[in-house]
């Protein structure tokens, strides 16, 4: 006996075509959305690193536009996300990030977790406030201060993650 299919057989056979093409289409789409996220970074972070929850890819670029004011205390004072260079001549090994902007916004993207991870990428947000990603891993914030304890203020970071644009394929 052969198989007619029904005008209902069709139906739900051209139904379920066209919800698993929504689907598949929709999860390329997701893949490509761009991130974004707002947290604030406390001015007592320092070397205790934040996770921002945010896995980044190779590609993808970081966009960081932070706000606010932490008061490092002392004669060295507040300073705002781009932090300052006036204190570089302090001797090395006890920033979280060794560079010449102190007191400011820092970021790392790291691989791995717990005690076992590897730091992939380095940069203060006075230096750059968007980056491209080399290797894939978490993305991390802090404030690039040696003695956070006692410090008074946050920064208010939107964090934007901007994904690569699809490359077209070649037609054969």
């Amino acid at each position: 006996m052969k198989f007619t299919p029904t005008f209902r057989y069709k139906c739900v056979r051209f139904l379920f075509a066209t919800v698993t093409a929504i689907f598949l289409f929709a999860g390329l789409v997701s893949a490509q959305t761009d991130v974004t996220k707002q947290m604030t970074v406390s001015g007592e972070t320092g070397l205790k690193w934040v996770n921002t929850g945010i896995t980044v890819v190779a590609g993808d670029t970081v966009r960081l536009d932070a706000k606010g004011e932490v008061d490092v205390g002392g004669s060295y004072g507040a300073h705002g996300p781009e932090g300052t260079t006036d204190f570089s001549e302090q001797p090395v090994g006890y920033y979280p990030l060794e560079t010449k902007m102190r007191y400011g916004l820092a970021g790392r993207i790291t691989q791995g977790s717990g005690r076992k991870f590897q730091v992939t990428q380095t940069w203060v947000y006075g230096e750059a406030k968007e980056i491209k990603v080399k290797r894939s891993g978490i993305l991390w914030l802090t404030v690039n201060d040696d003695a956070p304890e006692g410090n008074v203020g946050e920064f208010t970071v939107t964090i934007t993650i901007i994904k690569p644009a699809p490359k077209a394929k070649a037609k054969s």
